[in-house]
């Protein structure tokens, strides 16, 4: 398999890891609700999004303007070798398989994602349950089909955190719904009440490390 950007770069330091990852999982209406999720979330240096959208390649530039635009978090498409970075929102790219590292770095290659989901968000959880456990959620909003449903069961296999859409609040249930069939749900929400909850989380978080 052909590695995008293969090249080695000189090592650098590498960046002060965030306290906590969350992947971001969407199909179907995910667009506008993670903008209301995002918007509701002060950046923080001590988080960090990875973004698993299903959409057309065409269409990335408007969900990277659109993050940065309305939500305030950074917004970038990872090159092969970078690290996780806190402080921002990871976007995957569909059109590339994307898999990540023992290390924690992104790795892109030159084939398509394999199976019926680009990007893969079983795939992606699936790495990040087992590098980040406890420190590793997902959030599951809109969308159609069962994507993330297996990569959920992995990310509570490692006692990391699984959240879900609120099913009446989605544009199409289904993804949700696969997700709270396959495993139990730690939170069940709006797209506000999970923006709120997240927050209040993370003060919690501030609190027991003082």
């Amino acid at each position: 398999m052909e590695q995008l950007e293969a090249k080695e770069k000189p090592k650098a330091k590498a960046p002060e890891q965030a306290g906590k990852v969350w992947l971001l999982g969407a199909s179907a209406g995910g667009l506008p609700a993670i903008r209301q999720f995002l918007s509701r979330i002060a950046p923080r240096d001590d988080l960090a999004f990875v973004y698993a959208q299903h959409i057309a390649v065409q269409q990335m530039a408007v969900l990277l303007k659109m993050i940065e635009t309305h939500t305030g978090w950074p917004a970038r498409v990872p090159s092969t070798g970078q690290l996780i970075k806190p402080g921002t929102v990871t976007v995957i790219s569909p059109e590339f398989e994307t898999r990540i590292s023992k290390q924690g770095r992104v790795l892109r290659f030159a084939s398509p994602w394999q199976g019926q989901y680009a990007p893969s968000i079983d795939q992606l959880a699936n790495r990040l349950a087992l590098l980040y456990r406890r420190d590793c959620g997902a959030i599951i909003f809109t969308g159609m089909g069962d994507d993330g449903a297996r990569g959920c069961q992995a990310i509570k296999q490692y006692a990391g955190q699984v959240w879900v859409q609120e099913p009446s609040d989605c544009m199409v249930p289904a993804m949700p719904q696969a997700v709270m069939q396959r495993c139990k749900a730690d939170f069940v929400g709006t797209v506000e009440e999970l923006a709120e909850r997240l927050n209040t989380d993370v003060v919690q978080m501030e609190a027991c490390s003082q």
